[in-house]
């Protein structure tokens, strides 16, 4: 199973596939996410500090609302491999 750190926060074990804001609901870590998952803001946005490739492809949703390359919106986000990111809603 890949390995998921939110920075601040315990490192947990997530099932291939889940969206990063999927694995903050099940382990308490407090990912804002104003839209309901779908895309159209950005308080779920994050920045990854390893791993950027075991994250899927940026989807067309997304590019409106990343100011950097190592950022994702954690609702868009599937986890395929190991990775480490920081909480950065409302940059």
């Amino acid at each position: 199973m890949p390995r998921v750190q939110v920075e601040g926060f315990t490192s947990a074990d997530a099932a291939e596939g889940q969206t990063l804001l999927e694995f903050c609901e099940e382990h308490g870590i407090p990912m804002e996410c104003a839209c309901g998952g779908f895309a159209a803001c950005n308080s779920c946005r994050v920045e990854v500090l390893d791993g950027e490739g075991a994250l899927s492809p940026v989807v067309e949703e997304e590019h409106d609302f990343l100011d950097a390359p190592n950022q994702r919106l954690g609702c868009q986000a599937e986890v395929l491999g190991d990775v480490s990111v920081r909480l950065a809603s409302g940059m």
